[in-house]
């Protein structure tokens, strides 16, 4: 147990498990950590920035993905160390993200807005989420390289792997070039973390995304949800054949989205798509009921909120209709049976701009507590991925579909 000590001789207890005290052990002034899951870097983080602190080497930089997430670290990571200080020696300036301790600084950053980290020196930077935030690498190229010219700071760039990009660039180097030093841990190398409730995540977690999110190896187009997309495509637009039976998925338009309409033959060929929006719910109802209709199809329809009454009217307008429930748990395992008919081949897709994009940004999220979830990024549409996974469900579930009676 390591301990920071202010000048009143407070004793505040901070304690690091070995693969911590690797990293923080080591000489080399630039390291990049590749973890995985729940393994304790952004805790170690915490640790280590208020023993600089401490020590007086000031300001540090902290950067993050958004500023929710900083508030939250701050009141998990860092609170329970610093209730061991007198409040007059230290302080977080919430609104300014700005955290003192006797009078060293701490600027804890989120890197949605890099632009606005420019022009500071710091004495050490610490890099979080960086298989997320080095995404845009303006983040270091323009603001934290040039921070490096003042100081020569200790730099710390880490956090799960999310494909082979700038990070992945990061770890390669500093295998290579002295004065850096590369680290990967398994989120089993915690020690602090009950195996058990580690095994239930592992669990959770598709076979295509554990090397990634708990071996913490880079891999190539990991950081998107879809696999053997590529070799899925090829589908044409088809009528309505006799002897077919069609499977529709419908995701229903929420303020700025699109209301998307995918229709799947017996085979998992896709043979139909609409997709609209800013159009009156009356207008598409009849849009949607006339081209279900069309191929007598199966139609499964998102029916949460919004969803339910529409739901309602299509099925009194004599569709073939079942209604799914949107819930976190139910969104996963329809995305994941998306993601398994890709991966055995088991469908067929039109070669859209429009859905091909969708596809390929779609992404995953793990919370702090084990928790998988599933959309699209921020400014994105989800739209045509949840259609075509309700159409997916409709077709591989086909044995648990309710008919209706047509009129």
């Amino acid at each position: 147990m390591n301990q920071a000590q202010a000048s009143e001789q407070v004793t505040v207890p901070i304690r690091y498990h070995s693969g911590q005290e690797k990293i923080f052990g080591f000489p080399a002034k630039k390291k990049v950590i590749a973890k995985g899951r729940r393994w304790g870097l952004t805790k170690g983080y915490a640790n280590r920035a208020i023993e600089y602190l401490f020590d007086g080497v000031s300001p540090g930089l902290w950067v993050d993905t958004v500023n929710s997430n900083i508030d939250r670290y701050v009141e998990r990571y860092f609170y329970p160390v610093l209730k061991y200080l007198p409040s007059k020696h230290w302080e977080w300036r919430q609104q300014r993200k700005e955290l003192t301790i006797l009078g060293h600084k701490l600027d804890i950053r989120s890197a949605d807005r890099p632009e606005l980290i420019e022009g500071f020196a710091y004495k050490f930077i610490m890099l979080n989420e960086a298989g997320i935030i080095l995404r845009n690498e303006y983040l270091w190229h323009n603001a934290i390289l040039p921070m490096t010219l003042d100081f020569n700071p200790d730099i710390y760039v880490g956090g799960t792997p999310k494909g082979k990009g700038l990070f992945y660039e990061l770890y390669i180097k500093a295998q290579e070039t002295p004065g850096w030093k590369e680290f990967r841990f398994s989120s089993f190398d915690n020690p602090y973390l009950d195996k058990k409730e580690l095994q239930n995540l592992v669990d959770e977690i598709p076979t295509s995304i554990q090397s990634q999110e708990i071996h913490a190896e880079f891999m190539e187009d990991s950081s998107t949800v879809f696999r053997n997309v590529e070799n899925s495509k090829g589908a044409q637009a088809e009528t309505p054949q006799p002897g077919k039976i069609y499977y529709a998925g419908l995701d229903l338009a929420r303020l700025k989205d699109f209301t998307v309409l995918i229709i799947l033959d017996q085979a998992g060929r896709q043979v139909f798509m609409d997709r609209f929006n800013i159009i009156d719910w009356a207008v598409q109802k009849v849009r949607i009921a006339e081209s279900a209709k069309k191929y007598k199809a199966r139609l499964l329809v998102d029916s949460t909120g919004v969803g339910d009454p529409i739901f309602e009217d299509l099925r009194r307008m004599g569709l073939n209709i079942e209604g799914y429930k949107f819930s976190n748990e139910s969104k996963k395992q329809l995305v994941q049976a998306l993601m398994m008919s890709f991966e055995l081949g088991k469908i067929r897709i039109f070669d859209d701009p429009v859905l091909m994009n969708e596809i390929n940004v779609f992404e995953y999220d793990i919370t702090s507590s084990g928790l998988i979830s599933y959309s699209a990024p921020e400014r994105y549409h989800d739209d045509c991925v949840m259609a075509l996974a309700l159409a997916n469900w409709s077709l591989q579930n086909q044995h648990q579909v309710r008919a209706w009676s047509l009129t």
